[in-house]
């Protein structure tokens, strides 16, 4: 394997997202669900899902839907997610529980917590700066798969870094704050990615 490509590879992408949307949407989804492993699991898999699409030159999506229209698909989502956050504050009290904290309801959440975040940052992602990166690396290498591991595993870094945040909040904040907070970063978000 070729070090220095998986390397250079993951530095360039670990940079690029630091403070990306796709942080600040594990991070709230970290707040959302309060499910960390399940976050970190569904971001990650879609993550690498992206990735390698990008490794391998496929962009299967890019090469049928145009480009805009993955990203206007991207921003709906996330404003979808940001009233859906919002409803689920209202009907929060600051004093409730977590209800994600009940034994009947935790695999339901998690689950919930994983298919959630795998969907939002597969739409996000696709045809995003770093897909793009990874496919003009791997352009300029003879093997895709250094560009693939780095690129992944630094986008893996970058999800948990994302997922710590979200625990942290979740320990200093109330769960209506949060709420609110990750429904107005939702929708934000989604704004700004259809305005761009």
């Amino acid at each position: 394997m070729d070090w220095d490509t998986a390397f250079t590879t993951f530095g360039l992408i670990f940079l690029a997202e630091l403070g990306d949307k796709t942080q600040l949407a594990v991070l709230m989804q970290s707040c959302k669900y309060r499910r960390p492993w399940a976050v970190l699991l569904g971001a990650s898999l879609a993550l690498t899902v992206v990735t390698a699409l990008g490794a391998t030159g496929g962009q299967i999506a890019g090469s049928f839907v145009p480009a805009r229209i993955l990203k206007n698909v991207a921003a709906i989502m996330f404003v979808a997610m940001g009233v859906l956050v919002a409803r689920e504050a209202m009907g929060t009290k600051n004093g409730d529980a977590d209800p994600s904290c009940q034994a009947d309801d935790r695999r339901s959440t998690a689950w919930r917590a994983f298919v959630s975040t795998f969907w939002l940052l597969c739409v996000a992602e696709m045809g995003d700066k770093t897909q793009l990166a990874v496919l003009g690396l791997a352009a300029r290498n003879q093997h895709s798969f250094p560009v693939f591991a780095g690129g992944a595993a630094a986008l893996i870094a970058v999800t948990a870094l994302g997922v710590l945040g979200g625990e942290g909040l979740c320990r200093l904040i109330p769960r209506r704050a949060l709420l609110w907070l990750s429904s107005v970063l939702f929708a934000g978000v989604g704004i700004w990615i259809w305005l761009t």
